[in-house]
């Protein structure tokens, strides 16, 4: 039953991470052609966004990385 629970939550770990990885990338990967194309006011929203999605990402490790911190030290 443990391990089950176990391998749960590292499919769940993986599949948020898969999902911010995939936001990061369809921000990212069509930089080169999109930004040229853009308004000074279009390309500040748009810069607005990519930092949001990677102050996402930041955010969402640091609170898997608490709260593994968190169960481990309550293991010992």
């Amino acid at each position: 039953m443990k391990n089950t629970r176990d391998k749960l939550g590292r499919i769940l770990g993986l599949v948020v991470k898969a999902f911010i990885l995939a936001s990061v990338v369809a921000v990212i990967l069509p930089v080169a052609q999109y930004a040229h194309s853009l308004s000074d006011e279009e390309y500040i929203v748009w810069l607005v966004r990519l930092i949001w999605v990677l102050m996402l990402t930041v955010g969402v490790l640091a609170v898997q990385l608490l709260v593994g911190f968190l169960i481990k030290k309550r293991h010992d």
